[in-house]
């Protein structure tokens, strides 16, 4: 009976998506947010790792569990979830967050986008989606965001193959869309989500999310971000902020430039 209610939760969720992209994801960011803060290594940022891997098996997805260790102890995963062939879009979001506050945008609204996205995609070749952990640098104390490193260092491969890469962090609070990068101009993945129309670039000179790591180790990807957010790693950053139309115009955008990039 679970088996047959989460496949059918799946299908009820790419209709939901086709209809009217924001509204799903805003009720999995309330689902996220409930569980409270998630620092890295935490029980809560777990529970998302486990509602994510779910959800993407529902979809048909071949679903790991990449774990990896923390500087102060503990440990941290990704979720990576494929369909068949070789990766040529990459979509990933941050699941961990901060001890201030339950994360609803930064990144609760990312990860929501995500599972919007891969319900869309279903069925295509070519999608690999990654759910991020230990990206908050200010929990972990490193300078780095582990995640997305570790992901590359397990599977360097994709880099051959991927032709877009994006970050989709705090996609669902503030005034204006940004497509962000670590370059001066925008790199083939940046280009593609500008695409759409909706969104500008801005550079992001010292790299604040798991885009950075990514380019920097050969895949040069994007990020996608509403701006400003005056709740960001503070208590107020509640479900009640996030906004379905915001998380729309990031899912449908994103949608695009994949598409494009599947062929």
């Amino acid at each position: 009976m679970a088996s047959v209610q989460a496949v059918f939760g799946a299908v009820a969720a790419a209709a939901i998506v086709l209809a009217a992209p924001g509204v799903a994801a805003k009720a999995t960011v309330g689902q996220i947010a409930s569980f409270g803060p998630r620092p890295a290594g935490s029980a809560a940022e777990l529970k998302v790792d486990r509602l994510v891997a779910a959800r993407l098996r529902a979809l048909g997805y071949r679903v790991t569990t990449q774990t990896f260790s923390l500087p102060r102890g503990g440990g941290s995963r990704n979720v990576v979830a494929r369909s068949e062939g070789p990766a040529r879009i990459l979509i990933g979001a941050h699941a961990d967050g901060v001890r201030a506050g339950p994360g609803a945008n930064d990144n609760g609204s990312g990860v929501a986008a995500m599972l919007d996205l891969a319900a869309a995609l279903r069925g295509m070749s070519g999608v690999l989606l990654v759910a991020f952990g230990a990206e908050e640098r200010v929990e972990t104390g490193s300078s780095f965001h582990l995640g997305s490193q570790a992901f590359l260092r397990a599977n360097g491969n994709d880099r051959r193959t991927v032709r877009f890469a994006v970050s989709l962090d705090m996609v669902g609070v503030g005034a204006r869309l940004y497509v962000r990068g670590l370059e001066a101009s925008p790199n083939r993945s940046a280009r593609l989500l500008l695409s759409s129309g909706r969104s500008t670039y801005l550079r992001d000179p010292t790299g604040q999310s798991d885009h950075a790591e990514l380019t920097r180790d050969g895949l040069p990807a994007a990020w996608l971000q509403w701006r400003e957010d005056r709740c960001w790693h503070s208590a107020c950053d509640t479900a009640s902020r996030v906004r379905a139309d915001r998380l729309g115009i990031a899912i449908t955008g994103t949608l695009v430039a994949a598409r494009k990039a599947l062929g």
